[in-house]
């Protein structure tokens, strides 16, 4: 997994690591409310490659916040055992341009809180009296008894599985093809490139036009990347410079 990722001097150390990770967690107080610990094990090789939490969570069925305590751990032991790979994995995390990174976490963060939200006013006739239905993001006005749903003024009310929007987001960031999509969330490649549509006209909507064209050029540079691998038989060749629009 990380073969692909890390520079190359750094296979050993991880190598190394890895094999180190089982011992740790043996001896290691802070594995002590960590269970099961084995997940531990299966999280390193990820942690190595600077996934982010949300792909970690959903991929062993955890919290993000549960996620993040794992990563975390064993980022501490990549620290006081393994310096020079710790830096190599923090390079990764650090690659991504800062203003990228900003409208990143602010529409990550915008579209966790409309998603867990308990409090809505109505939408008919802007009651505070309402609450929330189903699994869904619904709501019931107490007042005017009518229901409603806030994502349907963004137009998500016509995307399903909203537990795998935020790990798509991050997808997206990487600019993974819509087969890796269908992998790694298990929805199809239709879907896939159904929700990219809608995520990249949202994005734009809400004014993060920085996150929406980096993520176009990331899915461009990735698809360029695949077809050069095909067809010249090589495992790595640069992409070039990304171009971004500035805000209007």
């Amino acid at each position: 997994m990380y073969h692909s990722i890390l520079p190359n001097e750094q296979h050993s150390a991880a190598e190394r690591f890895l094999q180190r990770v089982p011992k740790l967690i043996a001896t290691s107080p802070l594995c002590r409310r960590l269970k099961p610990v084995a997940l531990l094990i299966d999280i390193a090789p990820m942690t190595l490659i600077a996934l982010p939490h949300s792909l970690i969570a959903n991929k062993f069925n955890l919290s993000p916040r549960a996620a993040q305590r794992r990563d975390n751990v064993i980022r501490h032991w990549l620290a006081q055992y393994e310096p020079d790979l710790y830096q190599a994995v923090l390079n990764l995390t650090q690659s991504m341009p800062a203003e990228v990174s900003r409208q990143a976490q602010a529409f990550k963060s915008w579209l966790a809180e409309l998603l867990d939200t308990s409090d809505m006013p109505c939408d008919y006739c802007g009651s505070l009296s309402t609450v929330r239905i189903g699994h869904r993001l619904n709501f019931r006005c107490r007042t005017c008894r009518r229901t409603f749903n806030p994502l349907k003024k963004y137009y998500l009310d016509k995307l399903s599985h909203c537990e795998r929007w935020l790990p798509f987001i991050d997808l997206l960031l990487q600019g993974e093809t819509l087969k890796t999509i269908n992998q790694q969330l298990g929805i199809n490649t239709d879907t896939a490139a159904k929700w990219q549509r809608y995520f990249l006209g949202i994005m734009e909507l809400q004014g993060f036009l920085v996150l929406a064209n980096y993520c176009q050029v990331k899915r461009r540079q990735r698809c360029r990347q695949i077809w050069l691998d095909i067809h010249t038989g090589d495992t790595f060749l640069p992409t070039g410079k990304s171009h971004f629009r500035s805000k209007s």
